[in-house]
């Protein structure tokens, strides 16, 4: 489901989100702020634990949209490498995590990144079993193509996801049924009176090795 059309290249989110619409492949939300809130509180003692969770993992985000608090998360973390993928706004996603590295990034905590502008579902189904962190924040129903499609991404999460890793969902409709899954809530760092919600996905056996860093369980 790769789309194309004319007005995907537009700097206005508004007009790449009408083309999305007409194409039927998912809608063109710019996305970030619910990404930028789960960063922002993994700098913070409450969420440092996310930190464990994804190290040394390849993490791979789905609908990354525009801004570069993937990466920065993933980075912070130490994870192998990341992968944004982002069907709508790749070109400004790229450019943002070019921006984020040179200009705000502490070098030494850079690491292989990379920007994949495919569809989610697509995506996944090249993927190898049993291999990724993933992450999806801001994915809801109303940007999705229908309910098929999120039932075949589920299923794509659920195979591919490591054994010992997480799917971290945060404002995100996607739940895979054959997995274990427990929400958190926390205040947004940048809006205290604001709170967000993350539900940690993941085999009984990711839950057994990290119980004893994972908040309420």
């Amino acid at each position: 489901m790769q789309p194309s059309g004319e007005g995907l290249s537009s700097r206005d989110w508004r007009q790449r989100l009408g083309v999305s619409r007409d194409l039927g492949t998912g809608f063109a939300a710019p996305g970030g702020e619910f990404t930028r809130a789960l960063f922002e509180w993994s700098l913070l003692p409450g969420g440092r634990f996310l930190h464990a969770l994804l190290h040394g993992r390849r993490v791979v985000e789905l609908g990354a949209g525009m801004m570069p608090y993937g990466y920065a998360f993933a980075a912070h973390a130490g994870a192998k490498n990341f992968v944004a993928v982002e069907p709508f706004y790749a070109d400004r996603q790229e450019i943002s995590q070019a921006y984020y590295v040179e200009e705000t990034l502490n070098p030494d905590l850079r690491i292989p990144r990379k920007v994949e502008s495919r569809d989610m579902l697509a995506y996944l189904q090249d993927e190898p079993d049993d291999l990724l962190t993933i992450l999806a924040c801001g994915i809801e129903d109303c940007i999705l193509p229908g309910p098929d499609y999120k039932k075949k991404v589920e299923g794509e999460i659920e195979r591919t996801l490591q054994e010992d890793a997480f799917f971290l969902s945060s404002h995100s409709d996607l739940k895979p049924q054959g997995l274990i899954n427990i929400e958190l809530v926390f205040k947004r760092p940048s809006h205290p009176n604001l709170m967000d919600r993350l539900r940690l996905h993941g085999k009984k056996s990711a839950f057994e090795k990290w119980q004893d860093i994972i908040p309420a369980w």
